[in-house]
């Protein structure tokens, strides 16, 4: 007997592991997407996920085997069947429970799909139906208030009955389906369709039988709810989602509007009906709500009750200058006023006289214009736009000034209504042109035209203009209608520039702007020229300027207070005899390189080299080359010098070839012309004769800039271009051109030999000489490089040229035969 139950044990424990094995299986596989509400809400039922926390449906489904994906998918499913459970569930389970209260669990709401209804009025939206688009804002039943006194108690309530006094019992006891409560001791009590104040006088009363201090007063019994049973009730009409719902038996009308979506585009939004047992219990305007905050009629629902939300009857638009644009609905009796305090009123720019209703007529449109006082007494039909226009962009008084004033801008017309009024409110500058300033009015026909008049006799009394509505008046300054004055400075100051004019201005005040003089500027010379304004008679001058020259070195009152006038230009000049240093550089092979001021203009190569200590034994003056800037204190005339130089040739050069200066000419030769003052470029000199016959025509006059190196002795030559092999061999008195050419593997077979050139260390050239058919090629030095241009590549001769050539070579020897055999 033993081994049997320890068999069915066995047994039964294999079956419970593979019947849970295979609920994990099943849940891993579920797919929530496709199961139905119906199956979701015994899913939800079944493990207990009504009014749990997001962290705790995580927890829930990670025990049950749910993956991430699923359980995302499982709490999409519970907000969209129950829009309120993402906000509750976020802080029912913050709440600090006690631990004799237990909180109502919250009923999960079904709720059908919606159906998709197009809306012809899609540039409005029926005022109300933000209301139940708005996700933020909750209608979901509060289930921590007190028991409603007035609440039904139905099947499946829980009540909680609490007895003390002498006598003390605390009861939890669920409504059966039959409507009864069972009492221990006492029996079944029927309570459903009891109000909670009812159902307490019962149970106090059948519990007296038992506890008979509650008859003297010395024990009470309170009943209260506990656990809330659900309700089924039915939306139909035009809502955005019709069908069952399942809610709370807390829920109000409200409640379960806001759950289906509300009205649609069809539905009324003034007319909601509560049926209940086939009679309207109460009808609804949603407008109450919205406008007054009225909620008395927000009833709260029972087991099978039936929401209607009938069509509009008479639905009318609002736009333009209200303060709500969108479409109203209008029950019998209201007027357009009504609705006008429905959309706010007039908009702060909306014009309040009158307004123009567009009506859908019996036989086309109409168009009603009417008076804002009429608007109380208008009915308005179905399909009317109620037009509130704007205010015009328009001032009806205003005028404006603007230009010398103080307080520029607009002005009522009521309190300036003339100019001299205008002028005093707006307090003219000191800088005006009080001679001539101008009005621009507009004509009746709002076409423009001009008025002037005198500032100083508007402001004596002497005249004066009553303004109109949109006047301008303009008062200019004294600088706006003159050219900006100025003087100019240039030369040995510090800041020459042009500065702006003052009265009284003296030339010394000028050159304290200008930073004051240069070290080199001689203070003997100053030359100011002055325009030619005006002349004693309208002949014409030949005169370009009006020059003076002035000495501010001298004790001459005239000349140190000279008065400058507008468009002046002060010139100062670089005094004769100052001047700066210039420095050359000595670089390479002498006894002490570096940078060298020259003392005088006529300073040659021989003195520079003298003052650095003379050149190193191991200095080659041979080698010696001096790198000087192609141009030194470019002006811009020199550069146009250059530019036209340079065209000139190009312009030569193509001319000769038949072509035209082409852009790639232009542009190389801008190039050249704008490198010029930067461009240093190596002179041939002759250091050793320099040195060895001083001031001769070797010993260049140094400049500004100039680099002279001498470099080491040099022992090697070096051949370039079209030879054999090019190479650098040791230098030996007495080598000669051809034996350099022939270390080298000879003359290439495309070497031009007559073009070989050799370059000499102190960039000297030397080129090769020809007489008849001989070359006469130039003397190696030490350091000296040879160069072998290649021959040009020609065009193949044709066989037409060939034989011209025969030809001509045949008749030139008939000619020299002829020749010969005339003289015999």
């Amino acid at each position: 007997m033993k081994t049997l139950r320890y068999f069915l044990f066995l047994v039964a424990f294999c079956s419970f592991t593979i019947v849970a094995k295979a609920q994990v299986q099943d849940l891993q596989s579920l797919d929530i997407n496709s199961i139905t509400d119906d199956q979701l809400t015994q899913f939800v039922t079944k493990y207990q996920l009504n009014g749990l926390s997001d962290t705790e449906i995580d927890e829930v489904g990670k025990q049950k085997g749910l993956n991430f994906e699923q359980i995302a998918q499982l709490k999409k499913r519970i907000i969209a069947m129950d829009p309120f459970a993402s906000s509750k569930n976020a802080s029912s389970k913050s709440k600090v429970k006690d631990d004799n209260v237990e909180d109502r669990k919250k009923i999960a709401t079904i709720v059908p799909s919606r159906k998709n209804i197009s809306n012809p009025n899609e540039y409005l939206v029926v005022f109300g139906s933000e209301v139940f688009e708005n996700y933020n804002l909750s209608f979901e039943p509060n289930l921590t208030i007190p028991s409603p006194k007035n609440y039904v108690i139905g099947p499946l309530d829980e009540l909680l009955i609490d007895i003390y006094g002498l006598s003390e019992s605390s009861k939890k006891l669920k409504v059966s389906q039959d409507g009864f409560i069972r009492f221990p001791n006492l029996g079944p009590i029927k309570v459903a369709g009891l109000t909670i104040e009812e159902a307490q006088v019962k149970i106090k009363a059948a519990a007296a039988k038992v506890y008979t201090t509650i008859t003297t007063g010395n024990t009470d019994v309170t009943v209260s709810l506990g656990q809330l049973r659900s309700i089924k009730v039915t939306l139909i009409g035009e809502v955005q989602k019709p069908g069952n719902y399942t809610l709370s038996s807390l829920s109000t009308l409200m409640n379960a509007l806001y759950a289906s979506g509300g009205p649609n585009d069809l539905g009324s939004f003034r007319k909601i009906e509560l049926v209940r047992n086939g009679k309207t219990i109460v009808i609804f305007d949603l407008y109450d709500f919205l406008v007054k905050g009225d909620l008395s009629k927000n009833k709260l629902l029972q087991d099978q009750d039936v929401i209607r939300v009938g069509t509009y009857e008479t639905r009318v638009a609002v736009l333009g200058a209200s303060k709500k644009n969108a479409l109203f609905d209008v029950k019998k009796g209201e007027t357009a006023q009504d609705i006008l305090n429905y959309a706010g009123g007039f908009s702060d720019i909306g014009y309040k006289e009158m307004v123009r209703i567009k009506r859908m007529g019996i036989k086309g449109k109409e168009l009603l214009s009417l008076k804002a006082s009429q608007l109380s007494n208008t009915i308005l039909n179905s399909g009317d736009t109620l037009l509130v226009d704007y205010l015009p962009e328009q001032y009806m008084n205003r005028v404006s000034i603007q230009g010398a004033v103080y307080y520029p801008g607009e002005y009522g017309i009521q309190q300036m209504g003339n100019l001299k009024s205008l002028l005093q409110a707006v307090q003219v500058k000191e800088n005006a042109f009080y001679d001539r300033a101008i009005i621009r009015r507009l004509n009746t026909d709002m076409t423009p035209s001009i008025l002037h008049f005198n500032v100083n006799e508007v402001l004596a009394g002497q005249s004066n203009i009553n303004l109109q509505r949109e006047d301008s008046i303009y008062i200019y300054t004294k600088e706006h209608i003159r050219e900006k004055y100025s003087v100019t400075i240039n030369g040995e100051v510090n800041q020459p520039n042009a500065y702006e004019y003052a009265d009284s201005m003296r030339v010394q005040d000028l050159i304290l702007i200008a930073g004051g003089f240069r070290d080199g500027a001689s203070l003997q010379r100053l030359e100011i020229s002055r325009r030619i304004r005006k002349t004693s008679s309208d002949n014409d001058t030949s005169a370009y300027a009006i020059v003076k020259a002035i000495d501010l070195s001298a004790n001459n009152a005239s000349d140190l207070n000279f008065t400058l006038a507008p468009f002046d230009i002060v010139s100062v000049r670089k005094s004769p005899n100052y001047k700066e240093q210039i420095t050359v550089s000595v670089e390479g092979e002498v006894l002490y390189p570096g940078k060298y001021s020259l003392t005088g203009t006529k300073e040659r190569l021989s003195d520079i080299i003298v003052r650095a200590g003379g050149i190193k034994q191991t200095g080659f003056s041979t080698g010696a080359i001096l790198i000087r800037k192609t141009r030194i204190n470019q002006t811009e005339a020199d550069a146009a010098l250059y530019s036209s130089k340079l065209t000139t040739i190009a312009n030569k050069t193509n001319s000769s070839t038949g072509s035209n200066i082409s852009t790639t000419d232009t542009n190389q030769i801008k190039s050249a012309v704008s490198s010029l003052s930067d461009t240093q470029k190596p002179v041939g000199i002759r250091l050793e004769e320099a040195l060895a016959n001083p001031g001769s025509i070797d010993d260049l006059i140094l400049e500004e800039g100039d680099i002279l190196k001498v470099p080491k002795l040099l022992q090697t030559v070096q051949t370039f271009g079209a030879v054999n092999v090019p190479k650098q061999i040791a230098f030996r008195e007495g080598l000669s051109f051809k034996q350099l050419i022939r270390a080298s593997g000879w003359f290439a077979s495309n070497a031009s030999k007559r073009n070989s050139y050799l370059v000499r260390p102190n960039g000297e050239i030397k080129s090769t000489k020809h007489f008849f058919f001989m070359n006469f090629y130039p003397r190696i030095k030490a350091g000296s490089e040879v160069y072998v241009p290649a021959k040009k590549q020609g065009r193949p001769i044709t066989t037409t040229e060939y034989i011209g050539i025969g030809t001509s070579i045949v008749s030139m020897a008939g000619l020299i035969i002829a020749l010969i055999n005339a003289t015999k």
